[in-house]
């Protein structure tokens, strides 16, 4: 794989085995090193405890643009991911056996801000993850549509500084309360589903308020099967969405019409 110097696009599936040889995986992934020309890696159905080393160094993979690892239900730890230079898209899904995110998935210390070029962050199907910790040092400057779906077991809290995300989209994830403030000022889509605890932000002017400040840009929200939700303070939303406001007992969504859907 190594000497594919024109392959640009590279996926990697494992199907259905009986064998249960974390070792012999990594080694069968460590040997499926792509050249450096690649721009787009899939790794599908991986059955180690660990990624291989390569996945992770950003002196090799200068032009890796996006990534989808999904799934990999035995690995432990997601790889230090944070410094590869070109990296815009990156999908993290069906890590069954995942905990936490450390400071490991940064990359290292380094003066450069980990995912200095991130565009999308997807994670999914994550139902043993619990927390992730952040660094508290302005990560993922550049990040503008970020999503978590279906992770029972995820509490806050998110990376503190957003302030390029555009769009949210928080589903199937109860736990979840963003606990501290983040700053969300170029926000425009909010996404909660399934998420009650989310859902509470709404509930009450003085937490939305302290919680999620500086929103005047958002155009649309949308609220849907938060039963903890019994009020909307619609005194301090955003004049953006004014217009078109629908509610309703089981599902509560205030948006304007901007021509597009999410």
């Amino acid at each position: 794989m190594r000497e594919k110097e024109h392959v640009e696009m590279l996926s990697l599936e494992w199907g259905e085995s009986i064998a249960d040889n974390s070792q012999t995986e990594r080694d069968i992934l460590d040997e499926l090193h792509p050249h450096t020309n690649i721009k787009e890696l899939q790794i599908t159905g991986y059955r180690g405890t660990k990624f291989p080393n390569w996945l992770a160094d950003h002196s090799f993979f200068k032009l890796l643009v996006q990534l989808s690892l999904s799934p990999a239900r035995s690995v432990t730890s997601l790889p230090a991911l944070g410094q590869l230079p070109s990296l815009k898209f990156l999908v993290i899904r069906g890590m069954h056996a995942i905990t936490m995110v450390t400071e490991e998935f940064y990359g290292g210390s380094s003066s450069k801000k980990p995912f200095n070029s991130l565009k999308k962050l997807k994670f999914a199907e994550m139902p043993v993850w619990k927390r992730w910790y952040g660094l508290g040092n302005g990560e993922f400057p550049h990040t503008q549509y970020l999503s978590f779906e279906n992770c029972p077991k995820l509490m806050g809290k998110l990376p503190e500084n957003l302030s390029s995300l555009t769009i949210l989209k928080i589903s199937k994830c109860p736990e979840l309360n963003l606990e501290t403030p983040i700053q969300l000022s170029s926000l425009k889509k909010f996404v909660v589903d399934g998420s009650p605890k989310v859902g509470v932000l709404f509930d009450d002017a003085e937490l939305f308020t302290s919680q999620l400040e500086g929103m005047k840009q958002i155009d649309k929200l949308s609220i849907s099967d938060c039963n903890s939700l019994t009020s909307l303070p619609i005194s301090i939303l955003p004049s953006t969405l004014e217009s078109n406001m629908l509610i309703s007992l089981s599902e509560i969504e205030i948006e304007t019409s901007v021509g597009d859907d999410f």
